[in-house]
């Protein structure tokens, strides 16, 4: 242990009818490997029935999952028709446990009961049709139908004939169970009815409907199922499908133990993503419905399910990454190195004599702060885009360049038109991802200031009376926008804030720098009009200075109501919360989930309340983030481009030099990074990024910050860390040990830069003499010492820039708490709380007033990360 930190002590806390003509049934489709992680399998085909054999689905990753999201696409598929209530030509997508091939199982109906599906998710909106009909009970797992041609039971169904659902049944009541803790559902018939209960509205006793049932085991705000992915007119399509190991879904079991058939107790249990084509015959008469009523009834009925085509999930252990006896190196530091950070562990622990490393995300000035700490458990090794300055006082330091990604705006945006006739190219986009999102520094800045009526309780009043609702509404967004000029003019159809995590970081301040560096944007936050809008008067004096590290939520203003002589407000930190950090941001908006409350107060409960708004579904998505490039990848969103207006003499927008996140305009960042006050250590600096072309101005390089007073044994452990990094770590791709989507490989320069400190970490610092103080010589080494790297110098291959505007100051001190970050900037981020389960500890005592978390082990388990706890 570090000598210095054998003088502190603290103890610390665990905080933890009639039947009607049956059609043939296919066989079920199997998968076909293309290559790596990826899997495509085929469609199938029934005589007179669907012909579903033109359909490719790929999944692009199957392997070494985690919380994540995998994207899903497809080609031959009958475009879903955009001129009618959405009934025929979609897919169904759902996530399932069990076994699809079982020889005892042949129709797959005992399968199905181990899908996550029937929450009843709302319908995507289509233009009104008197003369067409919508999916009856596609979304459910009901059995009924609402068409007298359909027969009261199928002769191949195995339910009573008077079961009104599919029951769900949970991994831990296997078949044949005689006793379960969380037993199958009741299917609803006579010998299996559903329970009865108090309707909540009207206090009567009536049956539970099916969706409530299923309640106990997953609901809307947690359920993962898709059930209405539309098709395009060129017969393709693409969704981001959530998958959820068993700290998500516990009733799935994806990734926990289990035996298999031969009683051998395997690491991680295997699902299964299935895809339920759904077309336009009925599926018992065969006639044509595409342009008169819907194939009716749930996914899971016999006729619909035997098109279903499987895909096997092959999750991460969730129960841990490393065995307990391995000795345990503490690392902690930026989001930004969350998911590399993570992905390296386990190949780190599998070489010979590897150690266990541990992580938990906190923010750059408190990692800093824990590694020069004297405290026992504190980390030898951070992750931080600041270089770490010391004090004569302090232990020696060795930087070590690991990552390089981006700040991005993560976007989840289906496209809601106008019900108005529109030209073909415009109308076949209802209901798709919008893939495409321009937005320049002041439409940033106006987001973030709650600057919009819709983002400030009660619409912000008199100060705020001429400014646009939503950023729908203005000119600027419409000019680089322009398909926002059909968009559902329905005021609820748009964005409820651009959520942002809370808590001081690097990446909030390069976003600020950013913005600052924009003249119209600085303007404008200094409180020039933008045509009608202004800032919002709670943030006028945040940016006379330098660029906060932070994102303030500085209205304090609430919308309130009396009812009955008593007041019930809304306040704005309800009404726009903070994200618990940026991986739970992307998971957040990926789920249609920002947290918020709505403004209308339920007076049918006692007492009234403001209620939290519920996710938005498949079909009626608008939801945005700030969170990293990595974590933007992991859940499989789409980023904004960041551009900049250009108005014209008729003062219509429109955009120039837009740039997106990609390894092209990163790499052209990096290019530009300059020497900072610490030896070998360059930063990035986005004000000039955005003043050279092709760069991107939120791209940022992260370091790996080493303590060189940790023992011999420590030291060496992380120089394995450093080396690793620098070498296998940079390989792009999905299994664990590799680079993850989302980052950028480094340039040959930092991994030898890299390399020498790993080196550099190994050679042992002399003993202090008997009277001496602790080692001087802030990040350098003694002189006996071999010296640290030289200087950093700007990246070769891109001279840069000349007469670039520096960025708008260092960094403006928080005016709230330095993020406790360990517990505070990311409960449930993607590592060790979307990843494995975060256990943070903290001090109670520390001699010397240090503050902050004392980090410990990440445990094993994957912990909810956002809308699912």
């Amino acid at each position: 242990m570090n000598p210095r930190r054998w003088l502190a002590a603290g103890a610390v806390l665990l905080v933890v009818g009639v039947l009607a003509p049956v059609p043939p049934v296919a066989t079920p489709a199997r998968a076909e490997d293309t290559g790596g992680s990826a899997v495509t399998v085929p469609g199938s085909k029934v005589e007179g029935g669907e012909d579903f054999t033109g359909l490719k689905v790929t999944v692009t990753q199957t392997k070494a999952l985690v919380n994540q999201a995998v994207v899903v696409t497809w080609t031959g598929g009958t475009p879903t028709p955009r001129n009618r209530p959405l009934g025929v030509d979609f897919l169904q997508v759902m996530q399932c446990y069990g076994d699809p091939h079982a020889v005892s199982d042949p129709d797959g109906l005992a399968f199905r009961e181990t899908c996550q599906y029937g929450a009843k998710v709302d319908t995507p909106g289509m233009p009104a049709d008197v003369n067409a009909a919508a999916a009856a009970n596609a979304n459910s797992r009901e059995l009924r139908f609402d068409a007298p041609d359909y027969p009261a039971k199928d002769p191949k169904e195995t339910l009573p004939q008077d079961a009104q659902m599919v029951p769900f049944r949970p991994v831990s009541c296997p078949v044949g169970a005689t006793s379960c803790e969380r037993p199958r559902t009741p299917d609803g018939s006579a010998a299996n009815p559903f329970p009865v209960i108090t309707d909540p509205q009207t206090g009567a006793q009536r049956e539970a409907y099916a969706d409530e049932v299923l309640s106990g085991y997953f609901n809307k705000s947690v359920t993962n199922e898709y059930p209405y992915a539309l098709t395009a007119a060129d017969g393709s399509g693409r969704i981001s499908f959530e998958v959820q190991n068993s700290s998500l879904a516990p009733d799935l079991g994806c990734g926990d133990p289990y035996a298999d058939a031969k009683g051998v107790v395997q690491p991680s249990r295997p699902c299964w993503l299935v895809i339920v084509p759904r077309g336009h015959h009925h599926p018992y008469t065969h006639e044509d419905l595409s342009t008169t009523h819907a194939p009716q009834g749930s996914p899971l009925i016999v006729p619909n399910w035997q098109y279903r085509m499987v895909v096997p999930l092959e999750f991460e252990p969730v129960a841990g990454y490393c065995p307990s006896d391995r000795a345990e190196r503490i690392t902690a530091g930026t989001e930004l190195a969350a998911e590399a950070a993570v992905a390296w562990r386990p190949a780190i622990c599998a070489a010979a004599g590897g150690s266990s490393i541990s992580y938990s995300p906190i923010g750059d000035d408190e990692a800093a702060r824990q590694l020069l700490s004297a405290s026992p458990n504190a980390p030898g090794l951070i992750y931080s885009s600041d270089p770490v300055l010391t004090t004569a006082s302090d232990p020696p330091v060795v930087h070590a360049p690991v990552t390089l990604s981006g700040l991005v705006i993560a976007l989840n945006i289906d496209v809601n038109l106008d019900d108005k006739p529109l030209p073909p190219e415009v109308a076949e986009l209802r209901g798709t991802a919008l893939t495409d999102l321009k937005l320049t520094p002041r439409l940033v800045a106006k987001l973030l200031t709650q600057s919009y009526q819709r983002d400030v309780p009660g619409g912000g009043g008199p100060a705020l009376a001429k400014n646009y609702d939503s950023i729908k509404q203005d000119p600027e967004f419409l000019g680089l926008n322009p398909l926002f000029a059909d968009w559902d003019r329905r005021a609820s159809v748009t964005l409820n804030g651009l959520m942002a995590p809370n808590g001081s970081s690097v990446a909030a301040r390069a976003l600020w720098q950013w913005v600052l560096a924009d003249q119209s944007a600085k303007e404008w936050l200094s409180g020039t009009p933008d045509g009608q809008m202004v800032i919002n008067p709670a943030y006028k004096d945040l940016f006379t200075g330098d660029a906060p590290d932070y994102f303030p939520k500085a209205d304090r203003s609430c919308y309130a109501e009396t009812v009955q002589g008593e007041i019930y407000q809304l306040c704005s930190q309800e009404l726009r919360p903070y994200t618990g950090g940026f991986g739970r941001g992307a998971a957040q908006t990926l789920r249609g989930d920002t947290g918020a409350y709505g403004q209308a107060l339920n007076q049918t409960v006692t007492p009234p309340r403001f209620e939290k708004l519920p996710r938005e579904q498949p079909g009626f998505r608008f939801t945005m983030s700030v969170t990293d490039s990595a974590s933007a990848a992991r859940y499989g969103l789409f980023t904004a481009q960041l551009c900049r207006a250009v108005q014209g003499a008729d003062e219509k927008y429109t955009s120039a030099d837009c740039r997106g996140a990609s390894s092209d305009t990163i790499i052209a960042a990096a290019r530009t990074a300059e020497p900072s006050p610490v030896a070998g250590v360059s930063v990035i600096d986005p004000a000039k990024a955005w003043s050279t072309a092709g760069a991107y101005p939120l791209s940022l390089l992260t370091y790996a910050v080493a303590d060189r007073t940790e023992p011999a044994a420590v030291r060496r452990d992380y120089a394995g860390l450093l080396r690793y990094a620098a070498d296998k770590g940079q390989r792009p791709g999905q299994a664990l040990g590799m680079l993850p989507d989302g980052y950028v490989p480094l340039p040959q320069e930092l991994r030898q830069r890299t390399e020498a400190a790993a080196a550099l970490l190994e050679v042992d610092l002399p003993a202090p003499a008997a009277s001496s103080a602790a080692p001087s010589g802030g990040s350098g080494p003694p002189a006996a010492v071999p010296p640290a790297p030289t200087p950093a110098a700007p990246l070769p291959g891109v001279v840069p820039s000349a007469g670039a505007p520096p960025s708008p100051g260092g960094r403006a001190p928080s005016p709230q708490p330095s993020v406790n970050q360990a517990g505070n900037a990311t409960p449930g981020s993607p590592v060790g709380a979307l990843r494995y389960v975060l256990v943070v500890l903290f001090v109670i005592g520390l001699v010397g007033g240090v503050a902050g978390p004392v980090l410990r082990r990440i445990g094993s388990r994957n912990v909810p990360t956002g809308g699912a706890e």
